[in-house]
């Protein structure tokens, strides 16, 4: 902790947009204006049953594949919902369906993160990938999302410590 506030205090700060809060206030203004088309329970639920049966810890190509189209329709109803509590004080309603809209972010980064490393290594494991590949994949997966929407991996290769990785072997 201190070495962090050290950190902190000899570092400066980036610029934020004159709009930095723009977009959030967009979203909150979306779902707070739009009549409530669906419970956003029953797409959390599905996205949960889904994720657990296609993406849980052992995958295939094929199951990241329907994954994949699953958040894309899970993405599209989330984008037309609106909150049945409009208030602006202690909103369980809104804030349970922005999170859910986060929980959407996280699945299709890890879903595009997973399809596109083939092999399998720690807490994930391809049944159509199943040895471990160092030569390729001892790397830092990053994932970011572009302004389109679509979202794009860049890889940071992983610093060695006194402990070198090696195959799990039971």
């Amino acid at each position: 902790g201190a070495h962090a506030a050290e950190f902190a205090n000899g570092s400066t700060m980036a610029e934020l947009p004159a709009d930095a809060a723009a977009r959030t206030l967009d979203m909150l203004d979306g779902l707070l204006t739009r009549e409530r088309a669906e419970s956003s329970a029953d797409i959390r639920t599905q996205l949960q049953a889904e994720m657990f049966d296609k993406a849980c810890v052992v995958r295939t190509e094929d199951g990241l594949a329907s994954m994949e189209s699953t958040l894309h329709d899970l993405r599209a109803r989330y984008d037309m919902l609106g909150v049945q509590d409009k208030g602006s004080v202690y909103n369980t309603d809104l804030m349970e369906t922005v999170e859910l809209g986060y929980l959407l972010d996280c699945a299709e980064a890890l879903v595009h993160a997973a399809r596109a490393r083939t092999e399998s290594r720690g807490g994930h494991f391809r049944e159509d990938h199943p040895l471990r590949d160092d030569a390729n994949w001892l790397t830092h997966t990053l994932s970011y999302r572009n302004q389109d929407g679509s979202i794009h991996q860049e890889y940071k290769p992983v610093k060695m410590g006194p402990y070198v990785p090696m195959e799990r072997k039971y």
